[in-house]
């Protein structure tokens, strides 16, 4: 998925990074009764925005498009109330890989495996070897990596 992302638009890595692009500009300093409000950055009006401007924002919802069409109906349910590409995203994280927690103890599982791999009875070698290097890619999906010796 993240290779199509990618090649789909460079930008949209930068979204799922750090969220859409939100246009700001400078607030002037002001005054409500005896308070001065100092000079300030807020949100640009939509009605304001340059083509330049404009093409940055539709991005999100091209990146939204092409991540909502990539999920079946159930996955679909638990993102249609996300407003950004960057909301989905994290969502469908949390919904493939589990939370940090859940992630620590597939790790821990994944070690002990490795610990006690072993071939199994009438298991000929190039099984073996598909389990173990299975094995490896798992443990390294899961930012854990053993030196070759």
């Amino acid at each position: 998925m993240m290779l199509f992302i990618k090649i789909a638009n460079p930008m949209y890595i930068e979204i799922l990074r750090h969220g859409p692009f939100i246009h700001m500009k400078k607030i002037p300093e002001s005054t409500e009764g005896d308070m001065v409000i100092p000079a300030h950055f807020g949100p640009k009006d939509p009605s304001t925005y340059t083509e330049p401007e404009k093409e940055k924002v539709a991005l999100d919802s091209g990146l939204e498009l092409i991540l909502i069409e990539s999920l079946d109906n159930v996955m679909y349910n638990n993102i249609i109330n996300y407003e950004s590409a960057k909301q989905i995203w994290e969502k469908i994280a949390i919904l493939c890989e589990g939370k940090e927690e859940v992630r620590s103890n597939q790790r821990r599982i994944l070690v002990s495996q490795y610990d006690g791999f072993m071939e199994k009875l009438k298991e000929g070698i190039t099984e073996v070897f598909e389990r173990f290097n299975k094995l490896v890619n798992d443990l390294q999906l899961h930012d854990k990596y053993y030196e070759a010796e």
